[in-house]
């Protein structure tokens, strides 16, 4: 009985203690790698990204994109978000710095998913918001 229970505890204590979260260090360091400059940054988001996974400050945990989310950039200036085949937002975007030297985007129409300072990693693009308490979203190049 004491066998059972203490193997009991022992697998809470590190089913609790293990932290699901996004590699913001890999993607820091990826990011500063390939030396972007705004005109680089931009040229990158242009296409199409899916969203991929959340992770916001308050649980510290990783959620898998719960929904069919595409956010579409624009060489115009134009983006729009496509939940589920339908169109939720649209409206311009540019880059502005939102931290320092790290830039963010300025949307016209706010999305809850494009929040925070701009982070590329191979074909991935992490908006890293949880620095200001918000969440941070991983999106993968269409």
């Amino acid at each position: 009985m004491k066998i059972s229970l203490f193997l009991l505890a022992l697998t809470l204590f590190f089913s609790c203690s293990k932290k699901d979260t996004i590699d913001v260090p890999t993607f820091w360091q990826c990011n500063k790698n390939q030396n972007l400059d705004s005109t680089a940054i931009a040229n990158k988001l242009l296409g199409s990204w899916v969203w991929a996974k959340q992770s916001c400050w308050d649980d510290n945990k990783v959620r898998a994109a719960d929904k069919n989310v595409i956010v579409n950039f624009n060489i115009n200036g134009n983006f729009n978000k496509v939940e589920n085949g339908t169109v939720i937002t649209q409206g311009t975007w540019k880059l502005k710095i939102v931290d320092s030297n790290m830039y963010g985007l300025e949307l016209t129409q706010p999305s809850q998913y494009l929040h925070g300072r701009i982070l590329f990693c191979d074909n991935q693009v992490l908006f890293y918001d949880s620095y200001r308490d918000g969440c941070d979203n991983v999106f993968n190049k269409k």
